[in-house]
């Protein structure tokens, strides 16, 4: 059912013709950013610690490096302080902020419309959770695995605003993601889709860790009527076996956010 529902989502939102426009930004795009890039929502790091499992600073603080903010590299805090972070072990949270709740929480440094289909935020700073309390769920189905986040980017550039054929880089960031198989689906709204796939980073419970795959100018965008540029990407998550996970934002870029290596390290794309 939660499948089903979601390829109705990626559908309606393909074929959406209403939008919501925001306000003309003078200035060349840079990103579409769905959720803010807040870590993960907690705003008092302190007394955070990550889990017991890690050696050699196993129990040590999430936030290594004391700036006041979960980034790639830090780990997603063991709430309940008993040495795991994971479902059904008091880790789960939800540090959503209004926008985020209304699904409204979509920031575009660039954009000449954010149209009404682009959607997702209501995925980011919660704990993708199976013991997580139902109420306000992203989705009709609750917390039970899986929980498959869906995001929607839909946007329109002036023409002039983006160099055609520039790089365009998918980034996230999140936490906890380490049970096989995680894969990415990308929609576009006339190019064949691609599916991507997570490569994994184990042995390091709650890490938190930055992904970025190039995706080509001509599949997110198209010309309008206007001329000017019509971007559109569907986002789907698929991870049927994991069970406690969490965003803190997805966005498109002209800017790769993964930290070492060559993008093709960080994600395995077939089309």
């Amino acid at each position: 059912m939660k499948s089903g529902a979601r390829r109705i989502l990626l559908a309606s939102a393909l074929g959406a013709i209403l939008c919501a426009p925001a306000p003309a930004i003078a200035e060349p795009f840079r990103f579409i950013r769905i959720g803010d890039k807040d870590g993960f929502g907690f705003t008092d790091t302190k007394e955070l610690i990550r889990s017991a499992f890690l050696a050699p600073d196993a129990g040590g603080p999430a936030d290594t490096d004391g700036d006041g903010m979960l980034t790639p590299g830090e780990f997603l805090p063991d709430l309940n302080r008993d040495g795991v972070v994971r479902v059904y072990a008091g880790d789960d949270f939800d540090n959503r902020f209004p926008a985020e709740l209304l699904d409204r929480a979509i920031f575009c440094e660039g954009c000449s419309k954010v149209h009404g289909a682009s959607r997702g935020s209501n995925w980011t700073d919660l704990s993708l959770s199976a013991s997580a309390p139902d109420k306000d769920w992203p989705d009709e189905d609750g917390p039970l695995t899986p929980n498959n986040a869906v995001f929607v980017f839909d946007f329109t550039v002036k023409n002039g605003d983006i160099p055609p054929g520039a790089a365009i880089f998918f980034n996230m960031v999140f936490g906890d993601y380490d049970i096989f198989p995680a894969v990415i689906q990308v929609e576009f709204a006339s190019a064949p889709a691609r599916r991507l796939e997570i490569e994994l980073q184990r042995g390091k419970d709650g890490l938190i860790q930055a992904r970025t795959a190039l995706l080509r100018f001509e599949d997110v965008f198209s010309r309008d009527e206007n001329g000017d540029w019509r971007g559109f990407a569907g986002v789907e998550f698929f991870a049927p076996a994991e069970p406690y996970t969490a965003f803190d934002f997805v966005e498109l870029s002209l800017f790769q956010i993964a930290a070492g290596g060559r993008i093709e390290t960080a994600f395995k794309a077939s089309r």
